[in-house]
């Protein structure tokens, strides 16, 4: 039902967010529909005499004036929209299943608010079997040309968030730049004198192994510019700069599996590229290998 949808999840704050404006935009670079949907959260009746809770008036109020403002779009786009009932991570993370992608604001009041914050981020995170875009309130492109980031580690097992980075870029026509944030293990921290022959060549390595995974990319797209970016220091410090230095217009972490990736948006790293990205951070799950 939602194969090749841009599916994104709307609140209260829908009007302040930019998750439904980034889904209308990615949506005219693919060419494919929107579907907007509101998840009301079922409340307890307090007594054996209540009815079965249902759908409100607010909830019908917004889900109908997000369909007003899509149907007033000047793209074109198809659109459809939706109010569900239910504990709002699972029944969103269902919903979406099989979309495109998901894409939801990183503020906002309900489930938006709490996406990436306590048991709500977890079972969504848990859950969703798609990429997932988190953008920032009242975000804006910043100019035409702007690049696409993916980060990269020294696993080689980010083939799905690279090759979700590559396809961002070509829509927009767009160089990809994959960077890689390294730093000394924790073990030789402590005495910086002890590894000072060893940095260049560490660095050089790392150099190397990133610019051999990138040419293994550019011979399968030999029609994309594909740049190449080893910065040392932390993780969320580096992608961050990386993402603001190059003013990206898109910036994509990978993951390995439905339990890695819970723990890492749960993680210091992935929260803080997160909360703090100045753009939008696609999630992008790795698909499990058939044993």
């Amino acid at each position: 039902m939602n194969e090749s949808t841009i599916f994104v999840g709307v609140d209260a704050a829908w009007q302040n967010s930019g998750a439904l404006d980034w889904a209308l935009r990615e949506a005219h670079l693919r060419g494919l529909p929107v579907r907007a949907v509101h998840v009301v959260e079922e409340k307890l009746p307090a007594g054996p005499y209540f009815a079965a809770p249902g759908v409100d008036a607010a909830a019908k109020h917004l889900i109908a004036d997000v369909d007003d403002y899509l149907a007033g779009h000047d793209d074109g786009a198809a659109y459809t929209t939706d109010v569900l009932t239910g504990p709002p991570a699972s029944k969103l993370a269902k919903a979406a299943a099989g979309a495109e992608m998901l894409v939801v604001g990183r503020r906002g009041t309900g489930l938006l608010s709490r996406l990436l914050i306590g048991s709500t981020a977890e079972a969504v995170t848990h859950l969703a079997d798609v990429p997932v875009v988190v953008v920032p309130d009242r975000w804006q492109p910043y100019h035409p040309g702007a690049p696409v980031v993916v980060g990269v580690d020294e696993s080689d097992q980010d083939d799905a968030a690279i090759a979700f980075a590559i396809a961002a870029a070509t829509e927009r026509k767009v160089p990809l730049r994959m960077v890689r944030v390294w730093d000394l293990p924790a073990m030789y921290t402590w005495d910086a004198a002890a590894v000072t022959n060893q940095y260049d060549g560490w660095l050089e390595q790392s150099d190397k192994a990133l610019q051999a995974m990138a040419d293994q990319w550019r011979v399968k797209y030999p029609e994309l510019e594909i740049q190449t970016e080893t910065r040392r220091g932390h993780p969320v410090a580096g992608l961050i700069s990386a993402a603001e230095e190059n003013k990206a217009d898109l910036l994509v972490l990978g993951g390995r599996n439905h339990r890695r990736i819970t723990t890492m948006l749960l993680g210091s790293t992935a929260r803080g590229v997160l909360h703090h990205a100045p753009c939008p951070v696609a999630v992008v799950h790795e698909v499990p290998q058939e044993k």
